[in-house]
């Protein structure tokens, strides 16, 4: 089988020993009679097997699709977007509007802003005059109105001097902040300004074991005084500490700049456009039927996709099955229904007679002006941010995305397929090699045979021509007679 007997046969028979036939040749023949169609039996097994695995991961890959255009679903804020105006926008504004927002306008009037509390201290020569020798000392902060908390600031040594002092309280991370102003403009009078937190409870006392007196004082010395934000949202009152108000109304953000009368009070208008949620649909439509197609394609024998076109024509049963389990998951009720929506049939989708979703956009569009907090809950639950496995219903799109978790899974159909495939072309690849052996020893057999025949012959030959030539000479002797 190789080509040095190749060779040395040809030698043999050119120097005319033996029967003149090409052993090594003939082994070689008689030996792929009988190895190549296993052989070819083998290998097609294999590329079937092989191709099998890219069908399986093809299908895992547009499931994957599909489950991510249903992830797009599952969280209230992100199925439609949201803008926000004011009426009195230099006196209140709308800073941020999320999907999360209910459309609709509401009335807000100010009687009061919120401030923090800001104190000065006394007037430095230097920023960075000594204030205590160099050496180290504690400022003291009595925090809060209804109920109090003490605070220290520690103020290392070196550190003692304007400039060391608001570094200090500006890292102290207490939710205070120092300036230091250089009130004459030549660098010959500084101040520091503290300023506390805002809000009623951000007022604060403050003294120090500084050897040079600080001068923040107490409320006595305060620039201004600390105070809620006071105001009215659709004629109901609210306090808040800041100015900036984020957990009034769902999903809008709103600024207090100014009082505003109550008899005059600032509109607030919240508006939707639904068509991220539309989008997001067509998206799913999409990615729903390129799944539908990848699945016809690969059990149809007459396919012409290329590599994975019918790998999988053999194994109808299985993609029977995986299309039964999608179609049950897409035409599932939701487990938060609302209104009169519990599926994707009632915002018109559906599935047609080929197994591709249809969708209706015209009356979707209808159905999303009028009832589209409905769509929303029925899909997500109402959730925002909600963790997937907490074990709540989160509506329609969570659920369908389980069961499509559980396709993929690596304990699922299409993994147990997928790994039984791999298998396969492990046996075969292991069937291959042993076949080879196999004929390896088959083709040692034809040599060994075929070596035994060739020396027969070549002592019949060796044993003719003795005798041709003593007859020969025989012949010759009685002719000289």
């Amino acid at each position: 089988m190789t080509e040095v007997n190749s060779v040395a046969s040809k030698i043999l028979t050119g120097l005319g020993n033996g029967s003149g036939i090409d052993i090594y040749q003939l082994a070689t023949d008689l030996t792929d009679v009988e190895r190549l169609p296993k052989q070819d039996a083998l290998n097609s097994a294999k590329a079937a097997s092989e191709a099998a695995i890219s069908a399986y991961s093809v299908l895992s890959f547009q499931i994957g699709q599909l489950r991510n255009a249903f992830a797009n679903l599952n969280d209230a804020a992100e199925l439609t977007s949201a803008s926000g105006s004011s009426s009195q926008s230099s006196n209140v504004s709308v800073t941020t509007a999320t999907g999360a927002a209910l459309s609709g306008t509401h009335e807000i009037s100010v009687s009061q802003l919120a401030y923090s509390q800001r104190n000065v201290s006394n007037v430095f020569a230097s920023s960075t005059t000594s204030l205590n020798g160099g050496a180290a000392f504690d400022i003291f902060l009595t925090v809060g109105n209804a109920s109090t908390t003490n605070e220290t600031i520690s103020i290392a040594a070196g550190d003692d001097t304007p400039v060391g002092i608001v570094n200090t309280i500006n890292r102290a991370g207490l939710g205070f902040t120092a300036t230091l102003v250089d009130t004459s403009g030549d660098g010959s009078s500084y101040k520091i300004i503290l300023e506390g937190p805002s809000g009623a409870e951000g007022q604060f006392s403050v003294s120090s074991a500084s050897s040079t007196a600080l001068g923040f004082g107490d409320e006595t010395t305060a620039l201004r005084t600390a105070q809620d934000a006071i105001f009215e949202v659709d004629g109901v009152e609210v306090n808040r500490a800041s100015n900036t108000i984020d957990d009034v109304l769902t999903g809008v953000t709103f600024e207090l700049k100014n009082t505003i009368d109550a008899l005059s009070p600032a509109t607030i208008s919240i508006s939707k456009d639904t068509d991220t949620l539309k989008t997001s649909l067509q998206t799913l439509v999409a990615a729903y039927n390129d799944l539908n197609y990848s699945i016809n394609e690969l059990g149809n024998p007459d396919s012409l996709e290329d590599e994975v076109g019918g790998a999988l024509s053999n194994d109808r049963m299985f993609l029977r099955q995986l299309k039964d389990q999608l179609r049950t998951a897409i035409q599932s009720d939701s487990s938060t229904p609302s209104g009169d929506f519990t599926s994707l049939r009632d915002i018109g989708i559906e599935i047609d007679r080929n197994g591709d979703l249809t969708f209706d956009e015209t009356a979707y569009d209808a159905l999303a002006q009028a009832s589209f907090d409905d769509i929303s809950t029925m899909f997500s639950a109402g959730t925002t941010n909600q963790s997937f496995y907490d074990g709540q219903d989160q509506g329609l799109a969570r659920d369908v995305m389980a069961t499509l978790d559980e396709l993929t899974a690596s304990s699922g159909l299409i993994a147990t397929k997928k790994n039984n495939a791999t298998e396969n072309v492990a046996e075969v690849e292991d069937d291959l090699a042993d076949l080879e052996r196999r004929m390896e020893m088959v083709y040692q057999r034809y040599i060994n045979q075929f070596s035994v025949m060739e020396t027969l012959v070549a002592q019949l030959n060796s044993t003719r021509e003795a005798l041709t030539g003593q007859l020969d000479a025989l012949t010759a002797s009685w002719s000289n007679k």
